[in-house]
């Protein structure tokens, strides 16, 4: 009797044993299935977070290249417009030291040709004077008086005749501009002594300003 008690205590131990390890191992493998679980979640995570990483730095590189390859441009844009700028530099330099010289080469002719002209002027002035005739020789107030009447008689006769080509009245007064075609070598006779003619309407006979020398 005292045998099977002990037996059946023994079965019940082993039974609660074998409960209690029943639960320790659902435990176990709940915990194991967690795991596995968190791993996963874990490893999807960490291959989402290395594709993000290998695509920024893709991107970055991909964005660092870009960047040099502009940057590269630029300084070849910037290269090429410095050396156009140093070559346009000089050039100015050239044109200005070859307009420097030409407008001292214009000076110096203009220079020349001053100093040309003025000789020409000396020379003209010299040759003016070496053809000039003598002066008339001096005459008496009576040869004066003599010549300057005759004078008046060729105004009156070149007034007579404008008048009668032009057709005009006895109040019309000619203008010596008038009577140059009909005057002695187209010119308006001088008084010797130094009188003003005037000539005066048709009705007048053309006057002197030095008395006595008057038509008669």
């Amino acid at each position: 009797m005292a045998s099977m008690n002990v037996k059946r205590w023994i079965l019940w131990a082993c039974l609660a044993v074998i409960f209690v390890s029943q639960v320790l191992l659902f435990r176990a493998n709940s915990q194991l299935s967690a795991a596995q679980t968190d791993a996963r979640d874990a490893r999807q995570q960490l291959t989402l977070l290395q594709t993000k990483l290998d695509e920024l730095q893709a991107s970055s590189v991909a964005t660092l290249s870009t960047d040099n390859a502009r940057l590269r441009q630029d300084n070849q844009t910037l290269t090429q417009k410095l050396a156009k700028a140093n070559n346009d530099l000089t050039q100015l330099g050239n044109d200005k030291s070859k307009l420097a010289q030409q407008l001292q080469t214009a000076r110096q002719a203009l220079q020349l040709q001053q100093d040309h002209l003025q000789q020409l002027s000396v020379e003209n002035q010299q040759q003016a004077q070496a053809l000039a005739p003598p002066p008339p020789p001096q005459m008496s107030p009576e040869d004066a008086q003599n010549a300057c009447i005759e004078n008046l008689k060729e105004i009156n006769n070149a007034k007579q005749e404008w008048a009668l080509e032009k057709n005009k009245d006895a109040t019309d007064a000619p203008t010596a501009d008038d009577l140059l075609p009909y005057l002695k070598g187209n010119v308006m006779p001088v008084c010797p002594a130094g009188g003003a003619y005037t000539i005066g309407a048709m009705n007048e006979n053309p006057a002197c300003s030095v008395p006595g020398h008057a038509l008669p």
